[in-house]
């Protein structure tokens, strides 16, 4: 959604604050790194960087309302709707009556189906801006889907039709209650079929009336559906992505066995719980919130070549899967305990004691491309441990990469609590693109931004929990290494305890 078209605003209680020429220089400042946000693309990096820009500008100049309102926009964008929603209610405590963070309000709500919410925000909005076409469409829909029940094809196919622009995701959420899942499982049951059967209908008449468009098409569009499948924020990482991909792959096989769809316009994704709708409380309701199933709409061009054909992205149905190029890396974890000698894998369940116990990782990717390693503590203190300091990030395909390096290890200090490790790939240099930000920094806020995207860890089938320390190194460490994939950039969270 593009909103930019607010001026600098500065409260008069700020003046009384602060001298004047001290307010003008910092939100002229502000002003500055806006423009600079706004010229950057909407792509994968220039996201990240645009969170930067904005979250500076806020900073030297908090009343600067266009600034809040744009980061909702890139928070939006990028599947972090709590954060997004912050921002844009921001925007209205500044300047209550411009329209544009009303409408970001109500398009969150609408697109994550809670639809009396959307209705609030969108007729706050149109009583600003009664002009706004989209707004007044996606507010009719709000209002048929407050009656409850299942959502109807005829309403399905509606809501995929518009969006505001370039950039905007426009899912349509099924909450546990249309599509239910048994616990653990991820078999339709009988309970799914009939919102399953509206989608399918949906889906059909939009696949069959492009259908004529794709055949036999020479640089033409043809429209794919992303089915994404989400949890709740308990469990693991790796554990959630593989449960919600299961159940997103039973809908897809569920749509092209009843409905003979077809399964190349079909793609299931699993976001595990990556793009939680509600992550500030801990219960049962906000856990069923965020235990859903989306379907999204893009666009794949089909191009001719020499009598072949191939699919190349050109809306892919979301930032979290963007069309990016593909990064994969064999990743491993690993901790040994004092008075052992196993080299084991770090999981969630891991418990490593202060100054004792040892831990080191180690990647190979298969393409160049960049890598960052940090970890937080209970404490939220930060800690880069890839790249070491005047090193660059830069790592080339093939090679064997160990962290701290080769015969050597990390030990926890004295703060007891959760650790949490983030392994980050990007096919870009992170940057500080502000000054006094840190590479630190600038790596800690890009892997905020990139734990929305979508990745597969693939382990080695029979592979062992451990391996003895003496054994050769490369060849056996294989075996305990998992395989990440993911486009343009992408996080691996491990996390374990620090008793």
């Amino acid at each position: 959604m593009n909103k930019n078209s607010f001026f600098c605003v500065i409260t008069l209680s700020l003046v009384f604050i602060f001298p004047p020429h001290l307010i003008a220089a910092d939100c002229n400042q502000a002003e500055i790194l806006f423009k600079k946000a706004k010229e950057l693309k909407d792509d994968l990096s220039g996201l990240v960087t645009k969170e930067q820009l904005y979250k500076k500008a806020i900073e030297l100049c908090p009343s600067y309302a266009p600034a809040h309102n744009n980061l909702g926009d890139v928070y939006e964008k990028m599947g972090r709707y709590e954060e997004a929603i912050a921002q844009y209610k921001k925007t209205n405590q500044i300047k209550p009556d411009a329209p544009e963070p009303y409408f970001g309000l109500g398009d969150i709500y609408y697109k994550t189906n809670r639809p009396k919410e959307a209705v609030f925000w969108y007729e706050k909005g149109l009583h600003y801006d009664p002009s706004d076409k989209l707004a007044r469409e996606r507010l009719s829909f709000a209002k048929d889907l407050v009656q409850g029940g299942l959502i109807r094809a005829g309403t399905i196919r509606g809501m995929l039709s518009g969006t505001r622009g370039a950039g905007e995701i426009v899912p349509i959420t099924f909450g546990e209650g249309l599509i239910p899942f048994d616990y653990n499982k991820s078999n339709i049951r009988p309970d799914a079929r009939p919102q399953l059967n509206e989608i399918g209908q949906a889906l059909k008449w939009i696949l069959m009336n492009s259908k004529d468009v794709a055949v036999e098409a020479v640089d033409k569009e043809a429209p794919v559906i992303e089915i994404a499948g989400h949890t709740d924020i308990r469990g693991s990482d790796e554990y959630n992505l593989k449960l919600s991909r299961d159940r997103a792959e039973s809908v897809v096989n569920y749509l092209v066995t009843h409905f003979n769809l077809s399964k190349e316009r079909l793609r299931p994704q699993g976001y595990g719980k990556r793009v939680p709708l509600c992550q500030a409380e801990t219960t049962e309701g906000c856990h069923a919130l965020n235990r859903r199933v989306e379907i999204i709409k893009g666009t794949e061009k089909i191009i001719t070549e020499g009598g072949r054909t191939r699919n190349v992205s050109t809306n892919n149905p979301s930032f979290r899967g963007g069309n990016e190029p593909k990064l994969i890396l064999d990743t491993g974890f690993f901790y040994m305990k004092k008075g052992e000698k196993q080299v084991k894998i770090l999981k969630e369940d891991s418990t490593l004691r202060s100054k004792e116990d040892k831990y080191f990782f180690f990647f190979r990717p298969y393409q160049d491309c960049y890598v960052y390693i940090f970890q937080e503590d209970s404490q939220k203190k930060i800690d880069l441990l890839f790249p070491q300091k005047d090193k660059d990030a830069q790592v080339k395909k093939g090679a064997d990469y160990w962290v701290p390096e080769f015969g050597k290890t990390f030990a926890l200090d004295e703060t007891k609590g959760k650790e949490t490790l983030y392994l980050v790939a990007t096919s870009w240099p992170i940057k500080a693109e502000i000054d006094g930000l840190t590479l630190r920094e600038a790596v800690k806020n890009g892997a905020k931004g990139l734990q929305t995207r979508i990745i597969k860890v693939v382990a080695r089938p029979n592979a062992p929990e451990s391996i003895p320390t003496k054994t050769p190194n490369v060849p056996k460490m294989d075996s305990l290494l998992v395989r990440v994939e993911g486009e343009g950039g992408w996080v691996r969270i491990v996390k374990f305890e620090n008793e």
